[in-house]
């Protein structure tokens, strides 16, 4: 996760990437304050003065992920779109996100299961996230309308975290399967996401 908000110091972004590179390789629990500093190069008491504690630096990490993919998919919860260009569009900024945070969905992934507390942070986000509250109102609406098969918005929105993480989830395995560079794997999820749209919108739309 390289591109950081702005106003942090150049300092503040080497303990952020030194951070991110070590919860990935040792998890959260495994990473001490002393290990980032140690990767970051700096003194350990920078670390605390600048982000006062491991969870918060992790939680910095994890915030401007989340950040971006609600800078990208505001517009679209606003508009007033159909269901199946919604679902496109937020297929395709999720795609684009982790593009740009290729770890997130990794680093998430193993603190989510790992510690159940992540879970409980991570359930509450969900139930008062504006996607799902949206997706959730659309859903019903097309329901009553005919035009979707009767699905809930919690089977739904599993199911769409799942097609639209995955793929960044399994990148080692699949880039030798496909016998692609990591680049070469970039770019074929870069199209790979007008797959994935169509066929989340062809599973839950009524012929």
């Amino acid at each position: 996760m390289t591109r950081m908000n702005k106003d942090y110091t150049e300092v503040q972004l080497q303990i952020i990437e030194a951070a991110r590179k070590l919860f990935i390789k040792k998890g959260f629990k495994g990473t001490t304050i002393r290990d980032i500093a140690a990767e970051a190069g700096v003194n350990w008491a920078m670390i605390n003065y600048y982000f006062r504690s491991k969870e918060d630096l992790f939680n910095t990490i994890i915030a401007e992920a989340f950040t971006i993919y609600a800078k990208k998919t505001a517009p679209v919860l606003d508009s007033e779109l159909p269901l199946f260009e919604i679902i496109r569009k937020l297929v395709y900024a999720l795609y684009d996100m982790q593009l740009e945070y290729p770890d997130f969905a990794l680093l998430f992934t193993n603190e989510l299961t790992a510690y159940s507390q992540m879970f409980s942070k991570f359930d509450k986000y969900m139930s008062q996230s504006p996607t799902f509250k949206r997706i959730s109102k659309l859903i019903n609406e097309e329901k009553a309308k005919g035009t979707i098969h009767p699905i809930s918005a919690a089977d739904f929105m599993l199911s769409f975290i799942s097609l639209t993480t995955s793929p960044f989830l399994a990148t080692s395995t699949a880039t030798r399967f496909l016998n692609l560079s990591e680049e070469q794997y970039k770019g074929f999820l870069n199209k790979h996401k007008e797959f994935v749209a169509d066929f989340i919108i062809r599973a839950i739309r009524k012929n």
